[in-house]
């Protein structure tokens, strides 16, 4: 589980900014917020960002998911940037360096991995782990300008082969992390491969808001040999007061013409995969077919004339199973995308209920409901904010200093919390 982000100089971001799922003194739903990921130590299972058009919100999820790809990508080659996009909107910060870094517990151990680094080279590179109250380096990177090359240094306690680290280090190009280098080369099984599969596996892309996520159910329910994960489908949609009795996956081939491979050929899809489909002669189109009930009986409807909300909470509702039942970190940007308010506020509540594991979500909306809503801790509440520099600012609403019993929904509305946008006059001179 994530226990905390820093992120300084990346796109709307200047100055460090902090998200935390640290858990506040507040003893509020303490057991359904959070999970013990050791004794003594819980970490919060949401957190949610609240902020105006432009404000940087979603730029926080996107300096997590620069993390997990920086963790896991092997670059072509020595000349690839390192992608990072640095604070443009003055003169000084651009020629700066960025600076991420994330703690997380694995396993019930706490480790903390840290980045330096611009669009040309990674500076440094921290990895320390928690076995005890005292922090044990695992690695550290450096970077020496005479010789243009990465210098690293293999902590004792990660009990790794002379041979292996070589190995690791030599392929540690300057643009290229320890992580990724490690990931890809064959070397024996070290607290290395927990923190590099916690990224793999666990910690998930970003769902952008204009994903309706129709491939995404099709590609899970083709998996789903047993059912259990139709039968949560349908159990979740019917709780949710959809009346759809049965979603159907149907399969249809169909033999690829010249007007057809002239669209495959121009796909943005892998070259194999084209030359896998031209080679069978024929692609294979999936299509979901909704069973609903009404007061005249059921009624098929296949999936184009459903609703972009059903496809999206139809999605969602995958997307919880999935939390429900591995260990995973969900960022979802503009969760409301597409859903009805009450459909949203379920979805929190059925998570909260029934995780019991280390799954996180970290959602950004617009939907400021949420704040009026007698089961939000206010320690899972984060605001953006721009100064006049375009400056992204986060701060929680926990350490804003509102009194429990004023609500933070009338003091957002008022401006109390964080400034709203300023509008003018809704009237214009179309002449002028």
């Amino acid at each position: 589980m994530i226990a905390e982000f820093t992120v300084e100089n990346f796109y709307s971001i200047r100055s460090t900014q902090k998200i935390s799922f640290e858990p506040s003194s507040d003893s509020f739903m303490l057991d359904e917020y959070t999970y013990e990921v050791k004794d003594g130590v819980r970490l919060l299972k949401v957190g949610i960002i609240y902020g105006a058009n432009a404000s940087g919100k979603s730029n926080v999820l996107e300096a997590i998911d620069f993390f997990k790809m920086l963790v896991l990508r092997v670059p072509k080659g020595r000349n690839d940037t390192t992608r990072v996009v640095p604070f443009l909107l003055d003169e000084t910060s651009k020629t700066k360096t960025t600076k991420m870094s994330m703690s997380f517990y694995v396993n019930q151990l706490k480790y903390i991995l840290s980045f330096e680094l611009d669009k040309k080279r990674i500076y440094s590179e921290t990895l320390t782990v928690y076995e005890s109250i005292r922090p044990t380096k695992l690695y550290s990177r450096s970077y020496d300008p005479y010789t243009d090359s990465s210098v690293i240094e293999f902590g004792i306690n990660l009990k790794m082969a002379k041979k292996n680290q070589d190995t690791i280090a030599g392929n540690t190009i300057n643009n290229c992390s320890v992580l990724a280098a490690f990931g890809n080369c064959n070397v024996g099984k070290t607290k290395l491969n927990d923190v590099y599969d916690y990224f793999a596996k666990q910690v998930k892309d970003v769902l952008a808001p204009g994903m309706l996520l129709s491939g995404y159910v099709k590609r899970h329910l083709d998996k789903d040999k047993d059912g259990n994960l139709k039968k949560f489908i349908l159990n979740f949609l019917k709780d949710s007061d959809f009346n759809i009795e049965d979603v159907t996956l149907h399969e249809e081939e169909e033999l690829i013409t010249p007007e057809l491979e002239q669209l495959i050929q121009k796909a943005p899809i892998a070259d194999d995969a084209k030359s896998e489909m031209l080679k069978k002669g024929k692609i294979t189109n999936t299509e979901l077919t909704f069973t609903h009930r009404t007061g005249n009986g059921l009624y098929e409807l296949s999936e184009e004339y459903e609703s972009n909300g059903t496809m999206r909470f139809l999605g969602m509702a995958i997307i919880l199973n999935f939390l429900l039942k591995n260990n995973q970190f969900v960022p979802i940007d503009e969760v409301e995308t597409s859903i009805h308010y009450e459909l949203l506020s379920y979805f929190i509540k059925v998570f909260l209920a029934n995780s019991n594991q280390t799954s996180q979500m970290l959602l950004t909306t617009h939907d400021i409901n949420l704040l009026n809503e007698e089961f939000i801790r206010r320690d899972t509440i984060w605001f953006t904010d721009k100064d006049e520099q375009g400056e992204t600012n986060v701060v929680r609403l926990s350490a804003l200093g509102l009194h429990k019993n004023l609500s933070p929904y009338n003091a957002y509305k008022q401006g109390k919390l964080v400034k709203l946008p300023f509008l003018g006059s809704q009237y214009f001179n179309l002449n002028d």
